[in-house]
């Protein structure tokens, strides 16, 4: 097997920042496809960074075969490298004078000297008529597919890809995994960093299981690997989930959300017309959508982000969009997570400060923590399984950290709307499945509406007895 590799250990330990992992003696990457897989904070994008950044650091002895392989690695924050620049709030996506600078999908491509071949590419992806939208526009699936094409077009011997299959929907999930069956065979290893064992594809050639920092020695059995692809069933969780209070006042109200004859364009491209959709209170609804179909569009105007609102006939909280509400008024009645706020979420607060401020209300929501306010920010930690992170800082957690640290920050309002787009992005199954029991058992405690989006069936919570489809405009 010796000859298959193309890194190899040489020690029992890897290192990178304050994270250290260990292993077997004889461990290593083998050529073909390598599926990592463990759960949330195991430690899988440290050891991406060791195999991309840290052959010499912190006492790593890793050896490559070639001397000279070329290593990439792919995460969905490396848009900001990609486009050159960084929106520095996620309101601003949406501001047109804010993004005269921002660069449309040509742009970049053309300042990257990419290769005529990166539009077929993206074609093959189903990336289609993007090569003139702005960068801040694109959907998160259709910023991992720009992502990926990019990557290709760089030509690594080893692309190491984190949490690749999130914000994909199931066409777009088969055009991936034919890209990486083509790279396989131009000779091009790839690493896939998962966190739910059902996101290993069927022509993985080995597998590393990251388990409390231990890495497990390369499994290649066919058969063991495909058992543990369908191992990822989560056991049993039936706790009684004990939430805090809800100590905040909300607007008496009969619809949540309502749009009539709805529609948005980007540019001279309509996205969607006709569009007539009613929440009401206490109604849990999923949307759902083609990658580009307007579904981040769509919620952007709910959340009073995107100007394109007052062009519409919006209703939201029983108030009719533009009636003299303030944009603060809105928010406040609302908890959203979604791909792009935690793509643009700057903060150097520690976690437990940085959901204490989804309690509050926006005019206020940065003054010093009360001790009581502390305390049920660890409450909701505890809830999630995240408490461990009390102290650490955004910017060091994993992307499924984050994720929980952001979902948790909104769950503190426990606000009258809950919208929820792609939130278990990068979260192993036991936390899927654990949200999906606070996120019913929440919105039927408060009777709140809730608006989830998902491109996984298995993913939307029993809540959920409503449905709406977004078809993109012709």
């Amino acid at each position: 097997m010796d000859n298959n590799y193309i890194i190899k250990f040489e020690n029992n330990r890897l290192g990178y920042g304050k994270v250290t992992l260990t292993f077997p003696a004889g461990c290593g990457i083998l050529k073909g496809v390598t599926a990592v897989c463990g759960e949330n904070g195991a430690g899988k994008t440290t050891f991406g960074t060791i195999l991309e950044k840290g052959r010499y650091a912190f006492g790593n002895r890793l050896v490559f075969f070639p001397a000279d392989l070329k290593v990439k690695m792919l995460a969905f924050t490396d848009i900001h490298s990609l486009s050159g620049m960084e929106v520095t709030y996620y309101n601003q996506r949406m501001e047109a004078t804010s993004n005269d600078y921002v660069p449309t999908v040509e742009e970049i491509m053309i300042r990257r000297k990419a290769k005529d071949g990166w539009a077929q590419r993206c074609e093959r992806l189903g990336l289609k008529d993007v090569a003139h939208k702005k960068i801040n526009y694109l959907s998160s699936g259709e910023l991992r597919k720009l992502l990926l094409s990019y990557a290709l077009e760089q030509r690594p011997d080893l692309l190491i890809l984190d949490n690749p299959y999130i914000g994909l929907d199931a066409p777009s999930r088969k055009e991936f995994d034919e890209s990486i069956r083509k790279l396989r065979e131009e000779g091009v290893s790839v690493v896939l960093l998962v966190s739910d064992p059902e996101e290993i594809p069927e022509f993985t050639d080995s597998l590393i299981e990251i388990k409390d920092k231990h890495i497990s020695y390369p499994i290649t059995d066919k058969d063991t690997i495909e058992a543990y692809r369908q191992s990822g069933k989560a056991e049993n969780d039936e706790d009684e989930l004990r939430f805090p209070d809800r100590s905040a006042l909300y607007p008496e109200h009969e619809i949540a959300f309502a749009i009539r004859n709805g529609h948005i364009k980007y540019g001279d491209k309509q996205i969607f017309s006709d569009l007539n959709w009613e929440v009401k209170a206490g109604e849990c609804w999923s949307l759902q959508g083609r990658n580009g179909s307007g579904k981040s569009l769509l919620l952007s105007m709910v959340c009073a982000d995107n100007p394109q609102g007052y062009a519409n006939d919006i209703t939201l909280f029983d108030r009719k969009r533009g009636s003299g509400e303030s944009i603060f008024e809105i928010k406040d009645n609302i908890g959203f997570v979604s791909p792009e706020i935690q793509l643009f979420f700057r903060s150097k607060d520690t976690v437990r400060e940085i959901i204490v401020q989804g309690k509050r209300n926006s005019l206020n929501r940065y003054r010093p923590s009360s001790a009581e306010e502390r305390n049920e920010a660890e409450e909701w930690m505890k809830l999630l399984g995240i408490n461990y992170l009390s102290e650490r800082q955004f910017d060091t957690l994993s992307s499924g950290e984050q994720r929980l640290v952001l979902l948790a920050r909104a769950f503190i309002k426990q606000p009258p709307l809950l919208i929820l787009d792609e939130p278990f992005h990068g979260l192993d199954r036991k936390r899927k499945d654990r949200l999906k029991r606070i996120i019913s058992s929440l919105v039927k405690r408060n009777n709140s509406s809730l608006i989830f989006v998902t491109h996984y069936q298995e993913e939307i919570p029993d809540c959920v007895t409503n449905s709406i489809s977004l078809t993109p405009a012709k």
